[in-house]
């Protein structure tokens, strides 16, 4: 007798984990990049398979029922396993690709990059840096991104990681001399486009219009804006998560009170046909994690 045709499927297993540990038939649908009808369908042919009902909602809230809290961890368990093993047999063709913007790489991942090899050792990363975004994301490249927008990337999946939120920054020593958003005049303004977009965008939140009573430098990079601020040299315009580290520690100052939600982001975009790649999944969820400790206060 072949006993392995009577095992449930390691789909159907996944399915119940992953909804357990969300308690969503939506977030689990999401994570496993399946539909919410097909993860409906894996509980049921599990359900099936034990001839009981596994899973039961109460107040709203989704929790196993007396035989899906002994099946659990036996398929908690499988599925970890599982996974270790393929991470183990994987080879070092299945580098995870990855390009970043300069400054995001710089403020924010480089430094955080310990706890993720920390937690994923087995996940290897490349790491590219970019200026710019490329002009076309090809969907058939084995290749992700961290890229700044809306999220709107033609045929690529993406999910918002660090919201923008913009307040102008200074040194320490420069804040004496600002006693108010007036207190601008005369001093320079650091850009990194020549529209000025930034600090438009922040002044038009003061009911402030022209820039003409302002000394401007543009410069190619936050990081140069920032570095300079920190200087002394003049006023930047800063986002409050990629400056985080330099707020705390009191390198960097903010000002005034305002701040800017733009709207604007940075995102984890890949193709569709990059998802089950064996360590895309670990950094999503490590990303998520640190992204969610950031705190958007001045």
């Amino acid at each position: 007798m072949n006993e392995t045709h009577h095992l449930p499927s390691l789909t159907a297993l996944r399915a119940f984990v992953t909804v357990i540990d969300t308690g969503s038939f939506t977030e689990a649908a999401r994570r496993l990049f399946l539909t919410q009808g097909a993860i409906s369908k894996q509980i049921s042919l599990l359900e099936q398979h034990y001839a009981t009902a596994l899973l039961q909602r109460q107040h709203r809230q989704i929790r196993p029922t007396p035989a899906g809290q002994t099946l659990l961890p036996v398929a908690r368990e499988v599925v970890q396993k599982l996974k270790e093993v393929d991470r183990q047999i994987k080879t070092r063709s299945d580098i995870l690709s990855l390009q970043v913007y300069v400054s995001f790489a710089v403020r924010w991942l480089m430094p955080r990059l310990g706890s993720f090899y920390q937690q994923h050792p087995l996940t290897q990363l490349r790491i590219d840096s970019m200026v710019y975004e490329p002009e076309v994301l090809d969907p058939d490249s084995h290749q992700a991104y961290i890229l700044f927008g809306r999220g709107q990337w033609p045929n690529m999946q993406a999910e918002l990681l660090l919201p923008e939120v913009l307040s102008p920054v200074c040194s320490p020593a420069m804040r004496t001399e600002l006693s108010g958003v007036d207190s601008l005049a005369g001093h320079t303004l650091f850009h990194t486009t020549r529209d000025y977009e930034e600090w438009v965008a922040w002044l038009d939140t003061q009911g402030i219009h022209t820039l003409a009573a302002y000394k401007h430098q543009v410069v190619d990079l936050h990081h140069l804006a920032w570095t300079a601020a920190a200087s002394g040299l003049g006023v930047a315009i800063g986002d409050m998560a990629l400056l985080q580290d330099e707020l705390e520690q009191g390198r960097l100052v903010c000002p005034f009170d305002s701040q800017l939600h733009t709207g604007s982001g940075y995102w984890l975009v890949y193709p569709e046909s990059y998802a089950e790649h064996p360590g895309l999944q670990d950094l999503l969820s490590w990303l998520r994690e640190q992204a969610g400790g950031i705190r958007h206060t001045p």
